[in-house]
C-alpha cells in the first residue's frame, strides 16, 4: 500500500472524520455500511474500516494540539509575543516556561485528540469482534486487523503515557464506564498504563504486516518494534526501572532488518513527496485535500513569506526556534538548512519588505529573540525559522508531505543510546557518526550525555521527540535537562515533566484524580 492507496482505500472515512473531527465520538459521522458488522467479509472490506483508527492522526500536527505543546515545551521552539501577535491568553508562553495548569487550552486538546485515537480503535475492535462471534466474518482474516488496531491503541496509549503518566486504560468499548478512573496514585497507575502497552504491544508484534513498505501509513511490525524501544528506553522514566537491555533488542530488530536505510540527502525525507523515504517506518500521509492538517508552513513563516512560496494564504509568524538551539549546529551541518535566517527574498529574488518594522524595511531574520514577550516592531522578524520540511510552491495552508513519526535515522540513535546506557560505548559510537557523515560533519571521537542529546535534538527537530528526549537525561540545575533553566525561561520542578489532567475533563468525571503539583 502506497500513499494513494491509503488515500483511496481509507477515502470514506477520510470524508467521514473531516466533517466532524472536532467531535470525539465519530460514529455518527461514519457511513452506515461501516458501522454493519455484515460488511466484514473480505480483507478489503477489513483494510476500507480501519480507516477511522489513522485518519485522527490528521491532527497529529496541527496547531494547539500535541505537536505544538511538545515541541515549544522544550528548548528547540517557542512562539514569542510579538506586540499583539500572539499572546493568546499567554497559552505559549505558559508552555515555554513550564508554568500551565488544567485550564491550559492545548493540554485538554491534547487528551481529547489522543483520546479520540483510543475511542475509534476501541470501537473498530469490538465491530471486528462482533463480526467474527456472530460468524459473519472469518476470524483467520479478522485475527491481523483486530492485532493491528490493538497496537494502534498501544500507540495513543504511549502518549498518553508520556505526556500525561497516570491515565484511565479504557480497553472494552462495549462496557466503558460513564466515568472511568486512573488510579488514585500517579506512580502506580503510570506502571499500569506502562505495562498495558508492553503486553498489547508483545502480544500483536508477531501478527502484524511485516511489508513496510506494503503497509505505508499503517502501523507494521517494525513500527511496534520501534515502539516497544520507546518505552524501554523511556522505562527509568516511566516507572522507575531502566530497560536499556530491551531498548537495544527492540531497536536492533528494526536497523538490523534489512527493511530500512538512511536516504543519501537529509532533506528527501521531508520532500513534498517523501512516501518513497525508504527510512520511514510509520508515516501520516497527509495530503492538502483528502488528510489535510499539516500545516507547519503557516506556523512558522512570517507574513511576506506567502511572496517566497506563492502561497494560497498567508503565514501567521509564529513559531521559532532559540538562538541556542541554532547555533547548536556546525557551520557545514547540511540540517542547519533546515532554518531560515538572514535577508529573506520572494520567489523573484526581490527584498521581502516589512512596512510595520520601517518602511522599506528589508526584512531578515535574526536568531537572536529578545524575549519571550516583545513590543518592539523588530520582534517580527525575531528568531530563525524552520525550515525542514519542503514547502511546495503555491502551497495551501495544507501540506501534502508526510509526517514521518517513526524514522530509521532516530532508531539507528535510539539504538546508540541503549547501548552507550549499558557502556557499549564504541557500538554506540559507530552508530551516531553513521548519522553525522550523513550530515557532512566530523565524526564524534567520543560519545557523552551532552552531544548525544545535542545531536539527537540536531537530527530529529520538529519531529515531536525533543521534549521527551531531555526529560530522560540527567539535569545540570533541574532534576532534568528539561528542567534546566534556558533562555527565558527558569529551573522547572520534575513534577512538570507530565502535563496536568484538563480541568474540563475532571469536572465532567469526578473519578479522575489530578497529578501531583497541579
Amino acid at each position: 500500500m502506497n500513499k494513494s492507496s491509503f488515500l483511496k482505500t481509507f477515502s470514506i472515512s477520510l470524508l467521514a472524520v473531516w466533517f466532524g473531527f472536532a467531535c470525539t465520538d465519530l460514529t455518527e459521522n461514519i457511513p452506515s455500511e461501516l458501522t454493519d458488522e455484515t460488511f466484514f467479509q473480505t480483507e478489503e472490506e477489513f483494510i476500507a474500516a480501519l480507516g477511522d483508527a489513522y485518519t485522527t492522526l490528521a491532527a497529529w500536527q496541527n496547531h494547539g494540539g500535541l505537536f505544538s505543546l511538545n515541541i515549544v515545551s522544550s528548548d528547540e521552539a517557542a512562539i514569542p509575543v510579538k506586540g499583539a501577535d500572539w499572546d493568546d491568553g499567554g497559552i505559549w508562553v505558559q508552555a515555554h516556561q513550564h508554568t500551565v495548569d488544567s485550564e491550559h487550552g492545548p493540554t485538554n486538546g491534547s487528551w481529547n485528540f489522543l483520546f479520540s485515537g483510543v475511542s475509534n480503535t476501541n470501537r473498530l475492535i469490538f465491530q471486528f469482534e462482533s463480526a467474527v462471534e456472530a460468524g459473519t466474518a472469518d476470524p483467520t482474516i479478522a485475527e491481523a486487523f483486530i492485532a493491528e488496531l490493538r497496537a494502534m491503541r498501544a500507540f495513543y496509549y504511549y502518549f498518553l503515557l508520556d505526556n500525561f503518566g497516570n491515565v484511565p486504560i479504557i480497553d472494552d468499548f462495549a462496557n466503558t464506564p460513564a466515568q472511568p478512573a486512573n488510579n488514585p496514585n500517579f506512580q502506580a497507575g503510570r506502571q499500569q498504563v506502562f505495562d498495558f502497552v508492553e503486553s498489547e504491544l508483545l502480544a500483536t508484534v508477531n501478527l502484524i504486516s511485516d511489508n513496510a513498505r506494503g503497509s505505508y501509513g499503517r502501523f507494521n511490525k517494525y513500527a511496534a518494534h520501534f515502539l516497544l524501544g520507546k518505552l524501554y528506553l523511556n522505562a527509568q522514566v516511566y516507572t522507575g526501572t531502566a530497560r536499556w537491555a530491551d531498548a537495544e533488542a527492540q531497536f536492533s530488530q528494526v536497523v538490523d532488518s534489512g527493511q530500512f536505510a538512511l536516504m543519501a540527502n537529509f532533506f528527501d525525507n521531508f520532500a513534498t513527496n517523501n512516501s518513497g523515504s525508504t527510512e520511514t517506518i510509520f508515516a501520516i500521509p497527509y495530503d492538502s485535500v483528502f488528510l489535510p492538517g499539516f500545516n507547519m508552513h503557516q506556523m512558522t513563516l512570517h507574513y511576506a513569506h506567502q511572496q517566497t512560496f506563492n502561497f494560497q494564504e498567508q503565514p501567521w509568524n509564529g513559531y521559532t526556534t532559540l538562538a541556542a538551539f541554532y547555533e547548536s549546529f556546525e557551520d557545514d551541518d547540511v540540517r542547519r538548512q533546515g532554518f531560515l535566517s538572514g535577508p529573506q527574498f520572494d520567489i523573484g529574488g526581490n527584498p521581502l519588505i516589512d512596512n510595520e518594522i520601517a518602511p522599506g524595511h528589508h526584512l531578515t531574520l535574526t536568531p537572536e529573540i529578545q524575549a519571550i514577550r516583545m513590543t518592539s516592531a523588530l520582534s517580527r522578524q525575531q528568531g530563525a525559522r524552520f525550515n525542514k520540511f519542503e514547502y511546495a510552491i503555491g502551497a495551501t495552508p495544507d501540506l501534502a508531505n508526510d509526517f514521518p513519526v517513526f524514522r530509521f535515522a532516530d532508531a539507528i540513535l535510539s539504538l546508540a543510546e541503549a547501548q552507550y546506557r549499558q557502556g557499549k560505548t564504541s557500538e554506540a559510537l559507530m552508530n551516531v557518526n553513521m548519522i553525522r557523515e550523513r550530515a557532512g560533519v566530523a565524526p564524534f571521537s567520543t560519545l557523552n550525555d551532552d552531544n548525544l542529546l545535542a545531536e539527537r535534538g540536531r537530527e530529529l527537530y520538529t519531529e515531536i521527540w525533543r521534549r521527551q528526549d531531555q526529560i530522560r537525561f540527567a539535569g545540570n540545575e533541574g532534576a532534568t535537562r528539561f528542567n534546566d533553566s534556558w533562555w527565558e525561561k527558569g529551573v522547572s520542578q520534575s513534577f512538570r515533566n507530565v502535563f496536568p489532567i484538563p480541568f474540563n475533563q475532571i469536572q465532567a468525571n469526578s473519578n479522575l484524580t489530578q497529578n501531583p503539583g497541579y
